[in-house]
């Protein structure tokens, strides 16, 4: 089973208690906030929820009442609209008979506050607002008739009438009379009389229901209407009235500056907005009473809990400070004795202290005993051992160390371990234990010269190891130190005796071609013979050069090709060389090394290098892995000089068949191509740790 995963609720616990309650009184009082506290949360929870239901009910209520305060207003403006129809279209006022239509138009007046109007080019000519007979004004301007056409009815604006110098609102029309003349027919209303629809309603008292026209402006309210009608309404509603904004609900801030949930109907018919708001007062007010209940409950709750909590951790709490008593005596090495507390976990915490109070004598004594057999070995060991702080000083050296370089151990404590190091070997000692200190390495080696105390030069060998905390941090370094000067003298030595060797070969070498020199082959002259074996001679020195480089390990395909190539790269393009990194064992290098001379002397002299023109392309691959992987190497010669007869195999050729074939066990395929020669040889390398990486 995995190991099980803490709630974030208990870690966040376990933190706040860690850094904040130290005693056991404090978390139980959390412990008891911890189980309230989620409770009182819910009960908060199910108070808000029932906040949200009222809320929206209220919104529902206000969005209805005023769609249907909306229809009310349409309803009065389509009685007005059907008078205004009735009257556009009376013989009367078709026939310009005013005073029998003037007549006719008061009898049809119903509503207060309504009067008719009627006005042709030239000012008006019945207003049922004046006695019968009364002087007529004159009204020069016609802007209120722009964009009124005949046979249309439109509703108006808030505006204050020419003569009842009131708020008022009008529904008017064109008729065209029997003369073809056009007549500017009105019916106009106070706004007082359309205030009477909000009053028909029986809000309550608090609610705020108001009418506003299409520009804003308050044409009805139900509530201090002599002060706010025929002035705009709140900029929010004003905007929401130029933008057409057909219904919807809003808080806002009523005209007086009550805070209210309003709610907002545009009619489709006169484009006019009805608000009706309520105080959000009314809404918060039973939920805020229910919040101040659970408040008092709440925090009553959770007093009783944090005395009860309190006095149940004072009951636990006095055994418990027992135990830290025995504990100190403990630590101070102390016998203890185990005491009744009437509390089962605490008695047997305390038998559990007398048993490890035993338990640590019987450690401490093999304690003591473990750390006299390590100084004892430490300070009898042959390789020096020491301790270096952080800063590279000594802390504490063996014996052995102090032999090392003959200083005592007085003398060594404190200073740093670079005091009697020379300074051409220091810098690699310095970086590395550097890098060992800022965490980066757990352990390095390195050889360093130093300075004995009576003037003598020797060589160490520094094994350096990290010691740190449970944290990762550096403590200290232990170094432990072996004299190599002998090694090293034996390594010098043995130097010496190879690069001997190595000389004494090439003498040999020099000696066997001054002796080929004066060989002679049949159908050959002397010098040529002499040239031909000195250069074959030439080359595998060249190869076994390659070879003592690497001690005999063997050699680079790359670094073959190079050394036999190199005299004849002396135009970019005229010697390519490509593949992987291979690695040849001694013999597959001196055989490889000879057949390569052998195709590059062959160039030079009758193939692509003896043109300056002519190139050398030279590809290898690795086939096959292991024990059956296969070296191929692909030789062409490009642009050279065009072969007009087959040659027949000389000396060259016949050589490199016998050591490609008979040596390293391989094949062989040339071509004498019409640019050159191209050869493929394939030879078997053996293991993996010769292929390419």
């Amino acid at each position: 089973m995995g190991k099980p995963v803490p709630f974030p609720e208990e870690g966040w616990i376990r933190t706040v208690a860690r850094q904040s309650l130290p005693t056991l009184r404090s978390r139980l009082i959390l412990l008891t906030l911890v189980l309230l506290i989620p409770a009182l949360a819910t009960a908060g929870f199910i108070v808000y929820a029932g906040y949200r239901h009222d809320r929206e009910e209220v919104e529902k209520h206000l969005q209805e009442t005023a769609r249907a305060l909306s229809l009310v207003v349409d309803r009065q403006f389509g009685q007005a609209e059907a008078l205004l129809w009735a009257l556009s279209t009376s013989p009367q006022l078709i026939e310009k008979d005013y005073a029998e239509f003037d007549a006719r138009a008061r009898a049809a007046i119903r509503l207060p506050g309504t009067w008719i109007v009627v006005a042709d080019d030239r000012g008006q000519v019945v207003n049922t607002l004046l006695p019968p007979g009364s002087p007529l004004p004159v009204i020069e301007s016609k802007d209120h008739r722009k964009g009124l056409t005949a046979g249309t009815v439109r509703i108006s604006n808030l505006f204050t009438g020419f003569m009842a110098k009131q708020p008022t609102v009008a529904l008017d029309t064109i008729v065209t009379a029997r003369d073809g003349s056009e007549l500017y027919v009105s019916i106009n209303m106070l706004a007082g009389s359309v205030s009477r629809i909000l009053a028909d309603q029986n809000l309550p008292p608090t609610w705020i229901g108001a009418i506003i026209d299409r520009n804003g402006m308050v044409v009805a309210r139900s509530r201090d209407a002599d002060r706010f009608v025929g002035k705009p309404a709140t900029p929010d509603n004003v905007k929401r009235a130029g933008a057409g904004v057909p219904q919807g609900v809003f808080e806002s801030v009523s005209l007086d500056g009550v805070s209210t949930l309003l709610a907002l109907s545009r009619s489709p018919g006169s484009g006019w907005s009805t608000i009706l708001a309520v105080p959000r007062s009314e809404i918060t007010a039973a939920p805020w009473r229910s919040a101040l209940y659970l408040a008092g409950a709440g925090g009553f709750l959770l007093a009783l809990g944090a005395i009860m909590a309190w006095l149940v951790g004072r009951s636990i709490a006095t055994p418990v400070e027992g135990l830290v008593a025995q504990a100190h005596r403990l630590g101070r090495g102390e016998p203890i004795t185990a005491d009744e507390s009437g509390i089962a976990e605490t008695d047997r915490v305390s038998k559990a202290l007398v048993s490890a109070s035993l338990e640590l004598r019987e450690r401490e004594a093999a304690l003591r005993e473990s750390e006299a057999r390590l100084r004892a070995t430490h300070e009898n060991a042959a390789l020096g051992i020491a301790e270096i702080d952080r800063d590279g000083r000594f802390i504490s050296v063996n014996e052995a160390r102090c032999k090392l370089t003959g200083h005592s151990r007085e003398e060594l404590i404190g200073q740093h371990f670079a005091y009697v190091t020379q300074a051409g070997s220091l810098k690699s000692d310095l970086d590395l234990f550097a890098r060992q200190v800022a965490g980066e390495l757990d352990t390095y080696t390195t050889e360093t010269q130093f300075t004995r105390r009576d003037g003598s030069r020797r060589w160490a060998r520094v094994t350096s190891t990290a010691l740190k905390d449970a944290s990762g941090n550096f403590l200290y370094a232990v170094r432990v130190v072996e004299d190599v000067t002998e090694r090293r003298e034996a390594d010098r030595r043995q130097k010496l005796l190879i690069d001997e060797l190595n000389h004494r070969v090439k003498n040999t070498l020099a000696t066997v071609q001054s002796l080929a020199w004066q060989a002679h082959r049949t159908g050959i002259s002397p010098q040529e013979a002499q040239e031909r074996f000195q250069e074959r001679l030439l080359a595998l020195s060249r190869t076994h050069n390659l070879l003592n480089e690497t001690h005999w390990e063997g050699a680079s395909l790359r670094t073959i090709l190079e050394t036999e190539l190199r005299p004849y790269m002396t135009a970019p393009g005229r010697i390519g060389i490509a593949g992987p990194e291979v690695h040849l064992a001694p013999k597959e290098a001196v055989v490889l090394g000879m057949a390569f001379h052998e195709l590059s002397t062959n160039a030079v002299k009758y193939g692509a290098l003896s043109t300056a023109a002519g190139r050398i392309q030279v590809d290898w691959r690795i086939d096959g892995w292991g024990e059956e992987a296969v070296l191929t190497v692909d030789w062409c010669e490009l642009d050279g000089p065009a072969l007009k007869i087959q040659p027949s195999p000389g000396f060259g050729s016949r050589l490199l068949r016998q050591t490609i074939t008979r040596e390293l066990a391989g094949q062989l395929d040339l071509r004498f191509e019409r640019e050159g020669v191209c050869c493929t040889i394939a030879v078997p390398v053996g293991s993996a740790d010769q292929q390419a990486a």
